[in-house]
């Protein structure tokens, strides 16, 4: 999988523009798996923080647990309405709502789904690609609260 999203950085490096313009399954392949390993490690990470720990936040600058996993849905929602050709403005209304576990797990699993219908054959929108890295980032965030909770992150 990484030398998948090597090969889509490389070529979206080397002719942003020609992606765009011609797509290859390849490149519209690696997006789609990118966001796969992306979304089931972000979904088995809020799986393995317990539901007493969503509101955790190891300083009180930074997002909570539940507010944090509620940002990346709203990322999602966010990057994944652009690429199927809708204009949303940006909207917290995830991480600024309900943050429990029930609650967020649900609303993650819902733009998961949402997104997964627009990684299609074909979809190389720039939009699919700032998604996974804005997910990747926040993954990285996640990473970091789950160790702090004495936690194995499940890409580890």
């Amino acid at each position: 999988m990484r030398a998948a999203l090597c090969s889509l950085l490389v070529a979206l490096g080397a002719s942003p523009l020609a992606a765009q313009s011609s797509p290859t399954p390849e490149l519209a392949a690696a997006l789609r798996d990118g966001f796969a390993e992306l979304s089931g490690w972000v979904t088995k990470g809020a799986a393995v923080i317990p539901a007493d720990k969503y509101g955790y936040r190891p300083v009180g600058t930074v997002r909570t647990v539940g507010e944090l996993l509620g940002h990346i849905a709203d990322g999602y929602n966010y990057y994944c309405a652009q690429a199927a050709g809708k204009a949303p403005a940006w909207s917290d209304a995830v991480a600024t709502g309900k943050t429990d576990k029930a609650t967020i797990t649900a609303k993650l699993a819902q733009a998961t789904a949402t997104c997964q219908a627009v990684y299609g054959p074909g979809k190389t929108q720039p939009p699919l690609v700032a998604n996974i890295a804005h997910g990747n980032l926040h993954y990285g965030n996640l990473v970091t609260y789950i160790r702090m909770l004495g936690l194995v992150p499940p890409s580890s």
